[in-house]
């Protein structure tokens, strides 16, 4: 059995997310699965090497104004016959979310 690594429990944050790399101007835009105060796992169209920066726009649903959070890609795996991938970042400034 795999040891579980996150620090905070997560919910379910089935919805849609803005992001670009640090550095780069190009938002994406794709669907949350999950968020906590530490991170978030999302679902990607590109591979994002680990250890990337990653700056993100949040709609909350407990915020009125979108959040913006910088996190680092921790994880990432492809997903089973697609071209996606599932991604998990840790937030470098957990106070943001």
């Amino acid at each position: 059995m795999e040891e579980e690594k996150r620090i905070a429990p997560r919910v379910l944050f089935n919805s849609s997310v803005r992001y670009h790399e640090k550095g780069v101007q190009k938002y994406s835009d794709t669907i949350g699965k999950d968020i906590s105060s530490s991170g978030i796992g999302f679902i990607s169209n590109e591979f994002i090497p680990s250890h990337s920066k990653i700056l993100f726009e949040l709609r909350l649903p407990w915020h009125q104004e979108p959040v913006q959070a910088l996190a680092e890609v921790v994880w990432v795996s492809s997903q089973p016959y697609s071209e996606r991938f599932n991604v998990g970042a840790k937030f470098l400034d957990p106070t943001a979310v």
